[in-house]
C-alpha cells in the first residue's frame, strides 16, 4: 500500500504537467524560435534552429522514458510486466523502420539515424539487425531475441506473401495479442479499472483494421477476419466476423454496438472514425487520471496521454519549421495523435 501511495502521488504530479489545450494552442501560434512548451530543457533545444526535429523528438522521448521508469520502479508482478510490454511497441516501431529500410535499400548509417534510442529499456540487437542482408535474415536473427515468437510468425507471413502491409499486420497482430493476454492475466482487482480505457483502445484497432483491410486493401471477409485480434470486448470474435462480411463502411458503422454506434454516427470515412475514437480515448484517459486512489489504469492513462502529447507537439514543431499554414499544422497535429494504427 505504501508503494501504491507513492505511485499515485507521482502519477498525479506528472499528470499535472501534461500540456493543456490552451498551451498547445499557444505553441501552435508562436513563431519559430520563440516557442514555449513549459519544459525548460526542451524549450532551449526547441528554439535552437540548429537542432533538428529528430533530435528534439529523441529528447522528448528520453524525458518521457525517465518518467516512465520512476512510475514502474515500485511495481511488481503482472502490473510491471504489462507496462514493460507496452513499452515494447517502441522497439516494434524500430523493427518496422529497419524492415522498411532493408526493402528500400537504405544503408545502415541512414537507418541508424531513424531509430528511437530507448536507453535502459533497449533490448533489440540493433547493430546485428542493421548488418543483415535482407528482411528474411533480419527476422531470423530476431528469432533468438525476446521478440522470437513475433519474428517467427512474421517471417512465415513475409516469405509467403512478400507484402509489406502483411508483414506490418503480422507484427502488430502478435504484439497486440500479447498485450491482451497480459491484461487478461491480471487479477480482477487490477484489471477491472483498466478495462474502460483498454477495451476501447483495442476496439479502435480492430475497427480501423477491419475498415482498411476490407475497403482500402479490398481483402475478402475471411482474410480480414484472420488479421484481426480476438478480444472479449465490445468488438469480440463473433461481432468482428459478422462485421467483416459487410460490404460498405456505412453498413459496418450501422451495425456497431453502443456506444461506438452513437460516437461514430456522423462519420463517413476511416479518418473521421479514427479521430472520433481518439477523442473518446483521450476523454476516458483524462477521467481516469482524476481518480483519487491508485490503480494501474492511472499509469496506463498517463502514458497514453503523454504519448499523444508528444506526437502533437512534434507535429506542431515540424509543421512550423516547414512554414505550413496554421490550419495545416493544426490538422497534422490532430492526425498525429494516432497510437500505432
Amino acid at each position: 500500500m505504501t508503494n501504491y501511495a507513492y505511485v499515485n502521488a507521482r502519477v498525479s504530479i506528472l499528470a499535472g504537467r501534461l500540456l493543456s489545450e490552451s498551451r498547445l494552442t499557444k505553441l501552435l501560434n508562436q513563431p519559430v524560435g520563440q516557442q514555449r512548451t513549459g519544459h525548460s530543457e526542451f524549450d532551449e533545444w526547441l528554439n535552437d534552429l540548429k537542432v533538428d526535429s529528430t533530435q528534439l523528438e529523441q529528447l522528448w522521448l528520453m524525458k518521457m522514458l525517465a518518467d516512465f521508469e520512476v512510475l514502474i520502479r515500485p511495481l511488481a508482478g503482472g502490473e510491471r510486466e504489462l507496462l514493460l510490454y507496452w513499452l515494447r511497441k517502441c522497439e516494434i516501431a524500430n523493427i518496422k523502420t529497419i524492415v522498411r529500410g532493408k526493402i528500400a535499400g537504405q544503408n545502415a548509417n541512414v537507418l541508424r539515424g531513424q531509430l528511437m534510442e530507448l536507453g535502459n529499456f533497449a533490448t533489440l540487437p540493433v547493430e546485428q539487425l542493421l548488418r543483415t542482408e535482407d528482411v528474411s535474415e533480419l527476422l531470423r536473427q530476431l528469432e533468438t531475441s525476446s521478440y522470437g515468437n513475433i519474428a517467427r510468425q512474421a517471417r512465415r507471413v513475409f516469405e509467403k506473401e512478400h507484402q509489406l502491409y502483411s508483414l506490418d499486420a503480422a507484427i502488430d497482430r502478435h504484439y497486440l495479442s500479447g498485450l491482451v493476454q497480459r491484461v487478461r492475466s491480471l487479477t480482477s482487482r487490477q484489471r477491472e479499472p483498466l478495462l474502460p480505457l483498454f477495451s476501447l483502445f483495442m476496439d479502435r484497432f480492430n475497427l480501423l483494421w477491419l475498415l482498411r483491410y476490407r475497403f482500402s486493401y479490398h481483402l475478402s471477409a475471411a482474410e480480414t477476419y484472420y488479421l484481426l485480434i480476438p478480444t472479449p470486448y465490445r468488438l469480440n470474435r463473433n461481432r468482428l466476423q459478422s462485421l467483416a462480411e459487410l460490404n460498405t463502411l456505412p453498413e459496418v458503422l450501422a451495425q456497431l454496438p453502443e456506444p461506438l454506434s452513437s460516437w461514430l454516427a456522423q462519420t463517413d470515412n476511416v479518418f473521421a472514425v479514427d479521430q472520433h475514437l481518439l477523442l473518446q480515448i483521450r476523454q476516458i484517459a483524462e477521467q481516469t487520471l482524476r481518480w483519487r486512489s491508485f490503480t494501474l489504469a492511472k499509469i496506463f492513462a498517463y502514458v497514453l496521454l503523454r504519448e499523444m502529447e508528444m506526437r502533437r507537439v512534434m507535429a506542431i514543431v515540424k509543421g512550423k519549421r516547414l512554414q505550413l499554414t496554421t490550419p495545416m499544422v493544426s490538422a497534422a497535429a490532430e492526425y498525429s495523435t494516432a497510437l500505432m494504427a
